[in-house]
């Protein structure tokens, strides 16, 4: 047997003679793919903090206004709904815009929505005072940014060529990015959650950026404030409470 620090193949015996195998290369791509999907979860895991820490900010400080209140958390397609005291009452995967970013293109506004890039399909940042209110259908929604019309409404109750019944349930959440802007949620998500806590005052809704800092867009967030906890953090969720249908 030969031995020596230098070599790394192993011996092994086929049929009969020696032959020399030695490790597969490991490919400059594979190490360029593993950093990418390191990142990505990096990321993800960064925006679900920044979630809690907007939440948390929002009611210790009061800026909720006592009403209740949505975050949309872009980067993960996952919403969570507080009632008024700050308690969680439920989180959701959502659908959202196409494109990447926080703000709306300008010029948007003024194009037919079915002849936009998707780029363009953007779902903006930022905090929202938002009521519920018929949409062009007559179908109930609740306004989020009602002069950009953008708004949280139910998943089409008919399949679609887009798959967004698939979409929704997919743990990838690039496969969530789909709509023109707007946020869609379940059905039982909106029945539930959204209709009986909205209805009437209204409430907050804050989506959370996935380009820039949460204190870039919420111009009075303070990360001392946010520290403190809520009454019901989103990792005490469980799973058996996270109803997309």
């Amino acid at each position: 047997m030969i031995e020596t620090a230098k070599l790394t193949a192993v011996v092994f015996a086929l049929g009969g003679s020696l032959a020399w195998a030695s490790p597969a290369p490991v490919h400059a791509t594979d190490t360029t793919a593993t950093k990418a999907a390191v990142r990505k979860s990096e990321a993800r895991d960064a925006a679900a903090r920044d979630a809690q820490r907007l939440a948390a900010w929002a009611f210790n400080s009061r800026d909720h206004a006592g009403l209740p209140s949505i975050v949309v958390d872009k980067v993960n397609a996952r919403a969570f709904a507080y009632d008024r005291k700050g308690g969680l009452i439920r989180a959701t995967p959502v659908l959202i815009g196409m494109g990447r970013g926080d703000t709306i293109p300008s010029g948007i506004m003024q194009m037919d929505m079915y002849l936009t890039k998707p780029s363009q399909r953007i779902t903006p940042a930022g905090r929202f005072f938002a009521e519920e209110a018929p949409n062009e259908h007559g179908k109930r929604v609740l306004w989020v940014y009602d002069e950009g019309g953008i708004a949280i409404h139910k998943l089409p109750e008919k399949r679609t060529k887009q798959r967004r019944h698939e979409r929704i349930v997919s743990a990838n959440p690039d496969d969530h990015r789909i709509t023109y802007g707007c946020i869609n949620v379940p059905p039982a998500f909106y029945d539930q959650v959204v209709h009986p806590h909205f209805r009437g005052k209204g409430g907050m809704v804050y989506v959370l950026p996935e380009k820039t800092t949460l204190k870039a867009v919420f111009k009075s967030y303070d990360s001392e404030i946010a520290g403190a906890s809520l009454l019901q953090s989103s990792r005490e969720l469980q799973p058996a409470e996270v109803r997309p249908f």
